[in-house]
């Protein structure tokens, strides 16, 4: 395929556009292109290992950096789509399947860079409908979205003084979003969730509220005089984490059997709203359910989502088929049962539902049905 093609097409499906039923089977036949030259290149069979590090390897490609057999080149801004990588459940992997389905007018591709942004006066901004610049101005503070994509907050200091306006950026199923708070912090949205944060920090803490999935990535806000930094909280159902300066991340899905905080760097401290709290090292995991307790987290599995993966071990389809329903935007339907079946694998996040769907049915323990937007599982 004409690599021209290729990248108008993936630019196009990462700004949210409808692709025609044409463009859809272009697009996946240049994945389908691109991961079979990649496989051909290794000369060996693939195993879990070997899968994740060629997956690497094409990512680095398509970043245009410097590799023997790929040239695809100028296209960073999209790279974040180009996560293709081998499927493996059961032991066997699944290569991007521009092969699963022969009509891919009855495929559903996978999410996009989409969120709607609430501000003070209510108003709604779809994000990914604006063009780059200024998107709002708000008592002294300026919203912007930058060239990445990236919403990011500039304060006036002459009117520091003047109330703090409130937003709230929300992503749907189907949908994630990268924000840059005003202190410089960056979170991640996973799909179908919540960030509520002042227009500008002032005082003597930061504090935001969030629901769904949220990865942070917190910086260091030094306090006046110099001693210290201004502590940052993150309210949701149930809890509070409080963290100074930090890499962590929070599923608080309200359709979740409880709260998953993980932490990847620095310390954060979880509290529950009955009074427990438990501080974390880095690689632990608090879980909030009936009890708080800590644990050893897998890290490559709860942060699978940012790196555009499902990672599955040991999962319950049922488990599965939340995040796929969140991310697809599809509805689920699956007898109590079945939903109690487990898996393990590895899949990219940016290849279209059908691939899913062989993933499930390549245990030969269900059979999964697309109508319309409902995803049916059965015996």
């Amino acid at each position: 395929m004409d690599n021209d093609i290729f990248k108008k097409l993936l630019q196009k499906h990462t700004e949210g556009k409808a692709l025609s039923p044409e463009e859809a089977a272009l697009l996946r036949q240049g994945y389908d292109q691109l991961l079979e030259e990649a496989l051909n290149a290794t000369g060996e069979n693939p195993s879990e290992e070997k899968g994740l590090e060629l997956r690497h390897r094409i990512d680095l490609a398509i970043t245009g950096r410097q590799t023997k057999r790929f040239h695809l080149r100028d296209i960073s801004r999209i790279a974040a789509v180009l996560l293709v990588g081998i499927t493996l459940l059961a032991g066997a992997y699944w290569l991007w399947p521009g092969k699963v389905t022969n009509d891919a007018r009855a495929d559903i591709l996978p999410g996009v860079n989409k969120a709607s942004l609430t501000l003070l006066d209510g108003s709604v901004i779809a994000l990914e409908e604006i063009q780059d610049g200024t998107v709002a101005v708000q008592r002294g503070v300026r919203i912007e979205k930058d060239t990445g994509g990236n919403i990011r907050y500039y304060a006036d200091r002459k009117q520091e003084t003047s109330p703090v306006a409130i937003n709230t950026i929300t992503t749907p199923k189907g949908g994630q979003y990268r924000i840059i708070l005003p202190d410089g912090s960056v979170a991640r949205l996973n799909a179908a969730s919540s960030l509520v944060y002042p227009v500008r920090f002032a005082g003597s803490e930061r504090r935001v509220k969030m629901t769904g999935e949220v990865y942070f990535e917190i910086s260091k806000l030094p306090l006046p005089g110099g001693k210290g930094n201004v502590p940052f909280f993150v309210e949701s159902a149930g809890q509070e984490v409080q963290v100074l300066g930090t890499h962590f991340n929070i599923n608080a899905y309200g359709d979740e059997a409880a709260i998953r905080t993980t932490l990847v760097e620095g310390s954060v401290k979880v509290r529950s709203t009955d009074g427990r709290s438990a501080m974390l090292k880095p690689g632990q995991q608090a879980v909030l359910a009936k009890q708080l307790r800590v644990q050893q987290a897998d890290i490559s599995r709860e942060l699978a989502w940012t790196n555009g993966d499902f990672v599955f071990r040991g999962e319950t389809l049922e488990g599965v088929l939340r995040q796929v329903g969140r991310w697809y935007d599809v509805s689920v339907e699956y007898p109590p049962h079945i939903g109690q079946l487990r898996f393990s694998g590895m899949i990219s996040r940016s290849q279209p539902l059908s691939a899913i769907v062989k993933m499930i049915q390549s245990t030969k323990k269900a059979t999964v049905t697309i109508k319309e937007r409902r995803l049916i599982v059965t015996d």
